[in-house]
């Protein structure tokens, strides 16, 4: 009786967790943003504002979806990839171009990027798959091998098409991750990673361009670190180089207490995607070592939180899904603030819970909400 009573306490330390991500996030949003929301609307909360009406409706389906029963998705697991993709693949044909890349489709009024509800489809299919029992039995014959090659290579050429390299690589990354968790053998792996090699090449033969501006990307990069400018494209120097070496000079700029909440100097349209990828650099020029040390701690005992109910679900199939979460959001901060720091190129991948994005923070609280109510089910002490 105690062990199932245990199973369905809520880990509210979770959920705080998230909230106070959340809350930091949108403080931090409306501070980086209110220069940008002046000039386009004389509205200096324009951005912040947006960003709450999202967060509110998140907030609503991550408790919604706290109550419901993460095994349903095992059912629809096939059709909800489907759907995902379908919806990958129009952006790619019809989807608007912003900054050389084709990753936002319009409905109505209401734009988004598709790219993010791939990720947590393809966890959810990986997961119903490597939690068959029979799965071992079935790896071993080649349409066991298929039911992962092709779903795994259909999400990645869809963002391929896209141009969204970043959102290649956290996909990539994702599925090596779940299959890690999920037992998957030796050359099941190797043949699934060298397909995937063997794709990309193929596709960077058949449509170069494509790859283009990921060469143009690491140019920038080893101009900006090396001192080296004639690597640059033509026409990209200036706006290329001021995006890392502002981000450098911000987060310099910062020291160990910060400039102060509200007055940074960068924003004030010096750094490119100042509320967007590069937020975390105004966040540290604000804030300084001390805040950003303070909210990684968070981040920290988040992805500790999440791991924790991963590792102990009694059902594969909810372990594979909420590590299949957590690798995400863990991937998506860490080369965020990797790109922030100069250490590697210019990506585009985007700071949970910070940066700006309705769709992007509706879809990752989604998945806080199939998180918690694994958390639920999980044997763990929730205080």
């Amino acid at each position: 009786m105690k062990s199932q009573i245990k199973h369905k306490q809520f880990d509210f330390i979770l959920l705080i967790l998230i909230i106070m991500l959340l809350g930091t996030g949108i403080l931090m949003l409306g501070s980086s943003s209110f220069v940008r929301g002046s000039y386009l609307s004389d509205d200096s909360m324009h951005f912040m504002r947006h960003q709450a009406i999202y967060a509110l409706g998140g907030v609503a389906v991550m408790i919604a979806l706290s109550f419901v029963d993460y095994k349903i998705y095992k059912r629809f697991a096939g059709y909800i990839l489907i759907v995902a993709l379908g919806l990958n693949y129009a952006t790619a044909l019809i989807g608007q171009v912003r900054n050389d890349a084709q990753r936002w489709l319009k409905i109505g009024g209401f734009s988004f990027q598709p790219s993010e509800a791939l990720k947590i489809a393809l966890i959810i299919y990986l997961a119903s798959v490597l939690s068959d029992t029979k799965w071992g039995e079935k790896s071993e014959k080649w349409f066991g091998l298929v039911s992962l090659v092709l779903p795994i290579g259909a999400s990645l050429l869809a963002v391929v098409l896209q141009k969204h390299m970043s959102a290649t690589i956290i996909i990539g990354l994702i599925c090596v991750a779940v299959m890690l968790f999920g037992g998957v053998r030796w050359y099941v792996f190797g043949t699934i990673i060298g397909s995937g090699a063997a794709g990309v090449l193929l596709i960077s033969k058949i449509k170069p361009d494509l790859f283009e501006h990921v060469g143009n990307r690491f140019e920038v990069y080893a101009a900006t670190v090396f001192g080296n400018t004639t690597t640059i494209p033509e026409g990209m120097t200036e706006e290329a180089l001021s995006q890392i070496h502002n981000s450098i000079l911000a987060i310099g700029s910062g020291g160990l207490w910060g400039l102060g909440f509200g007055k940074s100097i960068q924003k004030y349209s010096y750094l490119p995607e100042a509320y967007n990828d590069f937020i975390f650099a105004i966040t540290a020029e604000e804030l300084g070592f001390a805040g950003v040390a303070a909210i990684l701690l968070i981040f920290g005992l988040f992805f500790a939180r999440g791991f924790k109910a991963a590792l102990h679900c009694e059902e594969k199939f909810g372990t594979l899904i909420a590590a299949g979460i957590m690798t995400m959001m863990a991937l998506q901060t860490v080369l965020n603030i990797a790109v922030v720091s100069a250490l590697i190129p210019v990506t585009g991948v985007s700071m949970p819970f910070f940066s700006y994005g309705g769709s992007s923070v509706i879809i990752i609280l989604a998945c806080m909400g199939i998180l918690l109510n694994i958390a639920k089910q999980s044997n763990y002490s929730k205080f």
